[in-house]
């Protein structure tokens, strides 16, 4: 029997989020949000199939029908799948898939250490994947299943752009475009009231208890971007030191690892008394799943950070 291929039986959030950006990194048709820009009208839908999908390595991917048997092994992927009507063709998920509570009864297989004679057993006609460890893709392929290799995207266009796929790929193209249409109007309806801001407060957002971040390189600081926010950190997910977060003196502090780290706890850390934000009492625990995961709800993340970000704006 062949051995289960194997990640690293623990990661840290930020370790997870570098990891899920470089696979990211070969999707090169991601794009970059700008500020204050308008997002781009959603695909109009296919008419029926066969649909052919382009994934984040570039390959070429067609369907002749609607999969019925779907292994997501990503949480997002099964956020998209249910809020678009096609969460009755999984069979199996992420085993750190905690929404929507219908997922709750599925099985539960491992992304990070996916087994793939289990995997295989359970006849899926579709795996998802964000990233491919240990040659995962190849060895679902020889088991006779057609895999996805959708990467974790590095803008808000990037999530729409994934769902609407995620819609045609289900044949669920129709449901797709109108929650995206809707995601798009709540955008539209954030950046509206911001169009008199020429620079957002500085912000340092922790995604871990270690000091990494989201920079401007990822689909989490694209919120920033499209808050007008100055986001101390740069890069993707990088690590900061204290000095550095001491220095750059953020007036906001994200905090999308609650309950590892509280708000009393940030405020306690040695030298940070003088950051702004602690002084000001702007310290603030957001929901780490809702604001991490590249899904429907991330709308609900950008919403929230413009109600701590400009709460006279947004009362």
């Amino acid at each position: 029997m062949k051995r289960p291929l194997r990640a690293p039986l623990w990661l840290p959030m930020a370790a997870l989020l570098a990891l899920l950006v470089a696979a990211a990194a070969c999707n090169g048709g991601a794009q970059v949000q700008q500020p204050g820009a308008t997002l781009t009208p959603s695909p109009q839908p296919p008419s029926d199939f066969p649909v052919t999908v382009t994934d984040s390595a570039g390959r070429s991917v067609t369907f002749d029908s609607a999969p019925r048997r779907i292994v997501a092994l990503a949480p997002s992927f099964v956020e998209v799948l249910f809020a678009i009507g096609a969460g009755d063709a999984l069979v199996a998920v992420d085993e750190n898939t905690d929404f929507p509570p219908e997922a709750a009864d599925l099985q539960k297989v491992s992304g990070f250490e996916p087994n793939v004679e289990a995997i295989g057993a359970l006849e899926p006609d579709l795996v998802l994947i964000v990233f491919d460890p240990g040659g995962l893709r190849a060895a679902l392929k020889r088991l006779g299943a057609r895999v996805l290799l959708l990467a974790s995207p590095d803008s808000l266009e990037g999530v729409i752009e994934q769902i609407n796929l995620l819609g045609q790929v289900t044949g669920r193209a129709d449901k797709a475009i109108a929650l995206t249409g809707q995601m798009r109007e709540r955008i539209g309806d954030v950046t509206a009231k911001l169009a008199g801001v020429q620079r957002g407060p500085r912000v340092f957002h922790e995604v871990s208890p270690d000091l990494y971040s989201a920079g401007p390189r990822s689909f989490v600081g694209d919120l920033y971007k499209l808050l007008k926010a100055d986001n101390i950190a740069t890069g993707a997910f990088p690590q900061l030191d204290n000095e550095a977060i001491i220095t750059a003196d953020p007036e906001v502090i994200i905090l999308a690892d609650e309950p590892a780290v509280t708000p009393a706890e940030v405020k306690a850390r040695a030298g940070w008394g003088s950051i702004s934000a602690v002084e000001n009492d702007r310290v603030y625990a957001v929901d780490g799943d809702i604001i991490s995961r590249p899904g429907p709800r991330i709308v609900d993340a950008l919403e929230e950070l413009a109600r701590l970000l400009y709460p006279e704006r947004f009362p």
